[in-house]
C-alpha cells in the first residue's frame, strides 16, 4: 500500500489521484537499507499505522555529487522533517533531522552563547569546535575519551593524547624540526638505521649512563677530537 492509498483511506476517499499534501510534516525513520545505495530512507508518517511506511525518500544534504559529498546517514527512529514533490505523497524528501524531548542535542547551550559546534557519532566519537572567547580550541576525541587531538589557539599548541600505542608510518621521509627543545623519553628507547646513522651537535653532545655504555662495531672505530678526556 502506497502512502497515497493510506492517506486516501484515512480521509475516506477512493480518488487517490486527488490526494496531495502541501507543506511539511514530521516522520520517524523506519528503514535505512537502501539496496540502490542512494542514501535514501523510509519513514512512518503521522497518518500511517505501525505496519506502514513511506516510499523511499531522498535525503537533503549540504553537498552531494559523484562519489563525494557530506555523508551523515540517518538512523532508524530518528525524527525527521518530510516534504513532498509537488505535494505528491508518494515522492517524499527528507529535509533534515529533528531533536525532541526524547532525543536531546549533544550539547545544552544553556548560557545561550553558541560557543560550541559539534559532530558526535552514535558510538560517541566527537569533533568539537570551541569558540569560547580567549579559549578557542578544536578537539577530536574517540568514544573512550582516552585518545584525543587538541588544537589550542590560546597557547598555539597541539597536544596528542594516546592511552596505548602510537605509530607513525610513511613510505617517504619523516622530519621533526623545532626551534625549541626536543625530548624523547621512555622505558626503552631504540634507534635503528638500515643504512647510515648520524648524530651531530653544534655545541656539546653528552652520552651518559648510570651503569654501562657499550660500543659494538664489526669493522673499525674512528674517533676525531680536539681534546679528549676519559674518566
Amino acid at each position: 500500500m502506497t502512502g497515497r492509498d493510506v492517506l486516501a483511506d484515512l480521509l475516506g476517499s477512493s480518488n487517490t489521484s486527488s490526494q496531495f499534501y502541501y507543506g511539511v510534516t514530521v516522520g520517524l525513520v523506519t528503514n535505512t537499507k537502501d539496496e540502490a545505495a542512494l542514501g535514501r530512507v523510509k519513514v512512518k508518517l503521522p497518518w500511517m499505522s505501525n505496519d506502514d511506511e513511506s516510499d523511499w525518500a531522498r535525503v537533503l544534504t549540504p553537498m552531494a555529487g559523484a562519489n563525494r559529498g557530506i555523508y551523515f546517514p540517518l538512523e532508524v527512529n530518528d525524527e525527521v522533517l518530510v516534504a513532498f514533490e509537488h505535494g505528491n505523497i508518494d515522492e517524499p524528501y527528507i529535509l533534515g533531522a529533528l531533536w525532541n524531548g526524547k532525543d536531546a542535542p549533544p550539547d545544552s547551550n544553556k548560557q545561550g552563547k553558541n560557543n560550541i559546534r559539534m559532530i558526535k557519532s552514535r558510538s560517541g566519537h566527537v569533533i568539537i569546535l570551541d569558540d569560547t572567547d580567549g579559549e578557542e580550541k578544536i578537539i577530536i576525541r574517540d568514544k573512550t575519551q582516552n585518545n584525543e587531538i587538541l588544537i589550542d589557539s590560546k597557547t598555539d599548541s597541539v597536544t596528542l593524547k594516546v592511552k596505548k600505542n602510537f605509530k607513525v608510518e610513511a613510505q617517504g621521509d619523516i622530519t621533526l624540526k623545532s626551534s625549541g627543545d626536543v625530548a624523547i623519553e621512555g622505558n626503552n628507547v631504540s634507534i635503528e638505521a638500515n643504512k647510515k646513522c648520524e648524530i651531530r651537535s653544534q655545541n656539546t653532545c653528552t652520552v651518559q649512563a648510570t651503569k654501562e655504555i657499550a660500543l659494538n662495531c664489526l669493522s673499525g672505530v674512528n674517533v676525531n677530537y680536539g681534546a679528549l678526556e676519559v674518566k
